[in-house]
């Protein structure tokens, strides 16, 4: 379960990722972020975290400076600077983990480090876009998909794309978006340790691209097919499940399809509501976006009535919020490394 701290971190990165709500094309995006399996690179993304595990941080300064003074190569040094990077992502202390892949990187730049210097410009590239700087993502999240790329790493290659992908989108690259998530869609779906919230979160990206190009019909064949895999590798009910019921209504939305859209967006809630595993200030935001994107659903359907009632809970919900979370503005990409699996 989430605690009060990462709720709040949640909640900052919707803020910043929605956009104007007025519009449907802000919400696909949106929704994107609810499902749990969002790629995130750095510690829950990387195979270096998941070798690891949870080090007390302590001991890793220690070790740091152990081999400072040790004159340890410049390798050792920066992989111990990365392993600590790691940890403070982990429990997102976000400054402390950006200069911790600050200094890895320096220290990685060597032939032999290649696969930690990849690793270490996608952890930087996570903590950009989780505070915004989403320009300085892309760029490092560029340049760690080419560097990874000469590595034997596939999985992080492909998890480092479909990252990209949501960058880009969340800047309205779509071409690019679209271009890139169906690569990493590709990647994913060919290696066999590809977990199946990864492959559903690519299929996810490139459903929201697809759609924001117009391209609807087709958008909704990957919601299709990240829903079969859902049902078969996923809890019948999750946050995953909500997000994909969420973007499919999105999709049928935009496709005209409006009475399938309420259908499917009425679903998210309802399973969103069944969920007892979320922390309140994590439900309220997801059930905000549900009822923005359903009151978005019934003033194009022309029911004014309904969607007064609804834009009333909405602003019941958002003084609630005000309450719980009082200072809190994020990005997209937080959620995904909140909801990943522990250890993964």
């Amino acid at each position: 379960m989430m605690n009060r701290r990462l709720a709040s971190l949640i909640h900052r990165i919707v803020q910043t990722a929605r956009g104007t709500w007025g519009s449907p094309n802000s919400l696909g995006f949106t929704a994107l972020v609810l499902v749990t399996g969002v790629l995130v690179v750095g510690a829950q993304g990387s195979a270096q975290a998941s070798n690891i595990g949870s080090e007390p941080e302590e001991m890793l300064r220690g070790a740091i400076k152990a081999a400072e003074q040790g004159n340890h190569s410049s390798v050792e040094v920066g992989g111990l600077w990365l392993r600590l990077a790691v940890q403070y992502q982990k429990r997102l202390d976000l400054p402390a983990a950006e200069d911790a892949f600050t200094h890895s990187l320096r220290l990685l730049r060597t032939p032999e480090s290649q696969s930690d210097y990849a690793e270490a410009l996608g952890g930087l590239g996570s903590i950009y876009s989780q505070t915004g700087r989403l320009a300085d993502a892309e760029n490092c999240l560029r340049k760690a998909v080419v560097i990874s790329q000469g590595t034997a790493n596939r999985l992080y290659t492909a998890r480092l794309r479909v990252t990209l992908a949501i960058n880009l989108l969340s800047q309205q690259h779509f071409r690019e978006a679209e271009a890139e998530s169906a690569k990493g869609t590709q990647e994913l779906k060919s290696l066999p340790d590809a977990a199946a919230t990864e492959v559903v979160a690519a299929y996810l990206t490139h459903s929201s691209a697809l759609c924001h190009l117009g391209q609807c019909i087709a958008a909704l064949a990957d919601v299709d097919r990240a829903t079969e895999l859902a049902k078969t590798d996923l809890p019948e009910a999750s946050v995953d499940m909500a997000g994909i019921w969420l973007i499919r209504g999105y999709d049928e939305w935009e496709s005209g399809s409006l009475q399938a859209a309420e259908r499917s967006t009425l679903e998210a809630l309802k399973m969103l509501r069944s969920l007892t595993g979320l922390a309140r200030p994590t439900l309220m935001m997801a059930e905000l976006n549900v009822l923005r994107q359903y009151n978005g659903i019934l003033k194009a359907a022309h029911r004014k009535p309904e969607a007064k009632q609804i834009a009333a809970q909405i602003a019941q919900l958002e003084s609630e919020q005000k309450q719980v979370c009082g200072n809190c503005t994020v990005n997209a990409a937080a959620l995904s490394a909140a909801n990943l699996p522990a250890g993964s």
